[in-house]
């Protein structure tokens, strides 16, 4: 998983500097702009690799500080992968 990892970030980075611009840096404080970026941060965020954030693993990062109620869409106490991708920006809930 680790590898897959390293390379899609060595991805992104070519990509970027292909396009001219900048690669990002990507840590469990960055609020995704792309769905490589989602991936990076939720894998950031989830601190033991269980596939899954805590309420705990959620209080630390900035991007999910105060929103995990809103993310935990099934109520089970973590989000999961699914859950992260679909509400992964700091906005409001509904």
């Amino acid at each position: 998983m680790r590898v897959a990892i390293t390379i899609l970030v060595a991805c992104c980075g070519c990509a970027s500097a292909l396009a001219g611009e900048p690669a990002r840096t990507v840590d469990r404080n960055t609020n995704p702009q792309t769905s490589a970026e989602v991936e990076l941060v939720f894998d950031a965020i989830d601190s033991n690799h269980d596939q899954r954030i805590s309420r705990s693993e959620a209080r630390r990062a900035a991007v999910t500080r105060g929103r995990f109620d809103g993310m935990d869409a099934d109520e089970d106490g973590f989000v999961s992968r699914a859950e992260y991708r679909a509400r992964p920006r700091a906005e409001d809930f509904e």
